[in-house]
């Protein structure tokens, strides 16, 4: 067990100290809100899972755990020594391009927004036969068609634009909800609001919780720092909406491969749902544990940050580069989740 390994303890600690740092900072808005939302994430992603799931770590060696947070330790170590030499770098960088930005009033920046994200829908759309209400409300999940539904491998230019206009969907969605909360006027944040909210459903529904998320954590996070409300309701709606992201999830993990039509037409939906199910992803300290017995028994090797060129890459079009590297692969592979019927093995 986890609580059983000193590393542990000194990174819980860490943890807990930086996080209370950060956030007095942000209170005297002397610190970017990024470096909060980075422990939120590592507390979520190394802390939370072993004691929802403690049976799942069990069979793992102690030393193993140990050297794992330990890992974690010297990230959080790293990451507080290097953030305030990368915002400094960051600020001294700024041009008066930068700045000239400032002019641009928030509505006109809604409007270009709300341009893109229309026509990103309207194409959506076309690619469901004009099926307004199965483009937003892809019930069927994974096991029917989305509007920006495609093979996990494209080496077409046609799977390309696909892919990228799928992205920056995603990416615009998420904007406007952030700039809800810097519109002047009411009937401007009642339009970022509802274009926000339209499309919603559909990132839902498609079974991709890592896209809701990208898509609804900066609306909260926007809401959280910049939103009028006291602190205290501020704090209290992020607890509901963790309540209701956790429960919401729940949902989608146990419908997205067949569809959610049962579960709608259900009139006791959570009767249609394993009361064992519990939340997949966050045990990522288990992971780290996996990837260092790789390490060790020389099934792959440090790669010194060619990982993250091959993510930066990874923008050009397999059409132009058929050989381009499948991020992530060959780490499932060791884990064992091959599947002969998939497009990737």
């Amino acid at each position: 067990m986890v609580t059983h390994e000193l590393t542990f303890y000194l990174a819980a600690v860490a943890l807990l100290v930086l996080t209370v740092e950060s956030c007095i900072k942000l209170l005297k808005q002397d610190s970017f809100g990024i470096t909060l939302a980075v422990y939120v994430t590592v507390f979520a992603w190394y802390f939370v899972d072993p004691f929802l799931n403690p049976e799942q770590y069990d069979y793992l060696p102690s030393f193993l755990l140990g050297q794992s947070y330990g890992e974690v330790l010297l990230f959080l170590i790293a990451f507080r020594a290097v953030m305030p030499v990368a915002v400094r770098w960051i600020v001294r960088q700024r041009t008066p391009g930068v700045f000239a930005t400032q002019r641009v009033s928030p509505e006109q920046i809604l409007i270009a927004a709300g341009a893109i994200w229309l026509l990103l829908f309207v194409i959506g759309i076309a690619r469901l036969g004009g099926d307004v209400i199965g483009a937003v409300f892809p019930i069927d999940s994974r096991a029917g068609v989305t509007m920006w539904g495609r093979g996990a491998i494209e080496t077409s230019a046609s799977g390309f634009l696909i892919a990228s206009a799928a992205y920056l969907f995603n990416a615009i969605t998420a904007f406007l909800g952030v700039l809800v909360f810097f519109q002047r006027s009411t009937s401007w944040r009642l339009l970022a609001g509802a274009m926000f909210a339209i499309t919603l459903p559909y990132f839902f529904f498609e079974g991709a919780r890592s896209h809701f998320l990208a898509v609804l954590l900066p609306f909260i996070l926007t809401y959280l720092f910049y939103g009028r409300h006291p602190l205290v309701l501020r704090l209290a709606v992020l607890a509901v909406a963790f309540v209701c992201l956790d429960q919401g999830f729940k949902l989608v993990t146990a419908f997205r491969g067949t569809g959610f039509r049962e579960l709608l037409a259900s009139e006791n939906p959570y009767e249609l749902v394993d009361e064992d199910l519990r939340q997949a992803g966050l045990n990522m300290i288990q992971e780290l544990c996996f990837a260092n017995v790789y390490v060790e028994t020389g099934d792959t090797s440090p790669a010194y940050g060619a990982r993250y060129l091959s993510e930066l890459l990874n923008v050009v079009p397999r059409a132009i580069w058929p050989s381009k590297p499948l991020i992530g692969i060959d780490y499932a592979k060791w884990r064992g989740f091959e599947d002969p019927n998939s497009e990737l093995g």
